[in-house]
């Protein structure tokens, strides 16, 4: 497993940075802009933020996996809101893991290279994704999708509807929280999940 931080843009540079928990990189460095599949994103998409009411956006995780990728590998990256730069843009930091076949991502990656800013953050991630608290439906959400079978194809954890590639999706995203998806695995383009039952966040 290959496994990358995706640093918040919080200068707006051209280039979008990373790091293996030391050394910081363009992050095109490490994953060719060629090679990126069709709905990649490296933050939370603005549709996603769209949704939820704005005391809400900082619990967001948002995470996809592309098995199959190059060679048979999957990409897998989880991303949250980490503030907002000097103009008042939500940023975003990412975890963004290459995995061989049958591998699950770990979520410990080191971050002695980030910002202080950003290593709060960083921390505060890795904390919810390995001792989720009880009721974080944002964090079951990701864990469940890594366990989602290869065949499933590309998919995130909450449904997207307006994304130039199809994804199955596990939740619904509404104003005050996730509305559990009544059948696995539906396409996201299919339209809003029916049923499911409607949890706050934390």
């Amino acid at each position: 497993m290959q496994a990358w931080w995706i640093i918040p843009n919080r200068d707006q540079r051209d280039d979008i940075l990373a790091s293996d928990g030391q050394i910081i990189r363009p992050l095109k460095e490490l994953l060719d802009p060629r090679l990126r599949p069709a709905g990649f994103s490296h933050g939370v998409p603005n549709e996603l933020l769209r949704r939820c009411e704005p005391e809400a956006r900082g619990e967001i995780l948002f995470a996809q996996k592309f098995p199959h990728w190059n060679q048979n590998r999957e990409l897998f990256i989880v991303s949250s809101p980490a503030g907002a730069d000097n103009s008042g843009r939500v940023v975003h930091l990412g975890l963004l893991s290459i995995l061989e076949r049958h591998e699950r991502p770990k979520f410990d990656l080191a971050c002695a290279a980030l910002s202080a800013e950003d290593r709060a953050y960083a921390r505060i991630l890795i904390d919810r994704l390995t001792s989720p608290a009880r009721g974080d439906l944002w964090a079951q959400s990701v864990h469940e999708l890594a366990e989602m079978p290869a065949a499933s194809g590309p998919a995130t954890n909450v449904v997207l509807h307006h994304s130039v590639q199809r994804f199955h999706s596990l939740y619904e995203a509404g104003p005050n929280g996730l509305i559990r998806k009544s059948k696995f695995g539906r396409k996201s383009r299919r339209g809003a999940g029916s049923g499911g039952l409607l949890c706050g966040l934390n």
